[in-house]
């Protein structure tokens, strides 16, 4: 791929906080306030803290071998073939469940100006339209996506700075206040379980880092490009969300806030600001069609290098004249269209079951990226150090804690009851996609 269609520092940021901001704190971000109360904010903190941990060993691993398929490359060089076929098929799983539940989200927000159309009619749209615009551009990152991004990171800041203006007391605003704060027994209504419940959901308002490493293969000198990119949007990203999750309940009532529309245009509806409801429910509609655009990004590219290595039919390597691996997109594509089916059987619980599958299986990801690390670091050392020319501080004592938090977040899910069904399905589609590997190899499909 020539210089012109590589990523720099900039469109690195942009494609980050593309796929990572979108239906987990615009929609789900009720749902994690609902379980937590003003915990919630505590649980977005310890959520940014985890995500930074998994986009520094990221971006360590990828600096070093800046390969199409990113962390599954790194997998299969120290564990071997079959971890990373293994950890290759569950992010594509995890990116197609994402863009599985951002479409879904971006249907319930259409819902709010056309109630009687039902969700799947929205699913269908958006599916084919995120599809059409994703054949169009190389890097799955055309100029919609610039601004789509945009939008959703200026909302979030401009909802922040609306925040603390109306807390000076310079808007005409009688907020609820931060009553909920002054004890400890009102910050946890629910205790920690309520924390570690709504531990999963405010996880996968983190996911989307994998794009990180896919992105870095594809950035011009990505040791001088990805840490700084890296920081601002680790940074970006957990403020962001933490001081959201802040103003939402310094506006209203924690236990007012419902998990089955955007706390954000509830908020502009109880105010009673001019169109506030209306222009704020386009906004997070756009924002979720941008996380869409970014998971079909990450989805294809995975699919693509999984191909590469003859783990994954050779027909997914065939790109278009754009430079979009074509077949694989079209195919991921396809699967999210059982989304369009799920939203027709279970219109009222398929985005619980939908954010916690796609979370379960990011943390699975997300584990192994940890895990991988840690070997991957002495693996380096042992063989090029010179090519360390981004390291993790702290290791390997960070990389420990990232492994153990994540095993307790996966521990702990069953805690919210609509998880349940999330986690036996991830295990399940694991222990597949384990057998399926076996399978191909013992009649040599695979080496």
């Amino acid at each position: 791929m020539d210089n012109v269609n590589r990523f720099d520092g900039k469109h690195l940021v942009v494609m980050a906080l593309g796929n990572m901001i979108g239906s987990g704190i615009f929609l789900a971000s009720g749902i994690v306030i609902s379980l937590a109360g003003p915990a919630a904010v505590l649980a977005y903190a310890i959520g940014g803290l985890i995500m930074f941990l998994e986009v520094l060993f990221i971006t360590e691993m990828s600096i070093v071998n800046p390969a199409p398929g990113s962390f599954r490359v790194h997998a299969t060089e120290v564990f071997g073939k079959g971890m990373g076929f293994v950890n290759g098929w569950m992010f594509w799983c995890s990116g197609v469940l994402g863009m599985a539940s951002e479409v879904l989200a971006a249907a319930i927000f259409s819902t709010f100006w056309f109630p009687q159309i039902p969700l799947w009619v929205f699913c269908l749209i958006y599916s084919i339209l995120m599809t059409a615009i994703n054949l169009k551009d190389a890097r799955g990152l055309s100029r919609i996506e610039m601004w789509l991004a945009s939008v959703k990171v200026i909302t979030l800041a401009v909802f922040v700075i609306f925040g603390v203006l109306t807390l000076l007391g310079l808007m005409p605003i009688k907020a609820h206040g931060f009553g909920s704060f002054t004890s400890l027994s009102a910050f946890l209504p629910g205790g920690v379980t309520g924390i570690v419940a709504a531990m999963l959901i405010v996880l996968f308002s983190y996911t989307g880092t994998g794009i990180i490493g896919l992105a870095i293969a594809e950035t011009n000198q990505p040791e001088k490009h990805a840490p700084p990119a890296i920081f601002t949007i680790t940074v970006t990203v957990t403020l962001l969300y933490v001081l959201s999750t802040l103003f939402i309940m310094f506006f209203i009532p924690w236990y007012t806030v419902s998990s089955n529309e955007s706390p954000f245009v509830t908020i502009m509806l109880k105010y009673g600001i001019p169109y506030g409801g209306a222009i704020l429910n386009f906004i997070v509609l756009t924002a979720s069609l941008s996380g869409l655009n970014s998971a079909m990004y990450s989805a294809s590219r995975m699919l693509y290098s999984l191909s590469r290595d003859k783990q994954a039919p050779a027909i997914f390597q065939v790109k278009n004249k754009n430079g979009v691996p074509v077949y694989a997109l079209g195919i991921s594509s396809l699967v999210l269209m059982t989304t369009v089916l799920l939203s027709y059987i279970l219109p009222n619980s398929i985005f619980v079951i939908l954010i916690g599958a796609s979370g379960f299986t990011a943390m699975f990801n997300w584990l192994t990226i940890s895990i991988t690390h840690y070997y991957y670091r002495k693996k380096v050392l042992k063989e090029n150090p010179k090519k360390l020319k981004f390291k993790v501080p702290g290791y390997p004592a960070v990389t420990l804690l990232a492994i153990i938090l994540i095993i307790g977040v996966i521990a702990t899910s069953p805690l919210y009851p609509g998880q349940v069904v999330s986690l036996i399905g991830g295990t399940a589609l694991i222990l597949v996609i384990t057998l399926i590997y076996f399978t191909l190899k013992s009649v040599r499909v695979l080496e």
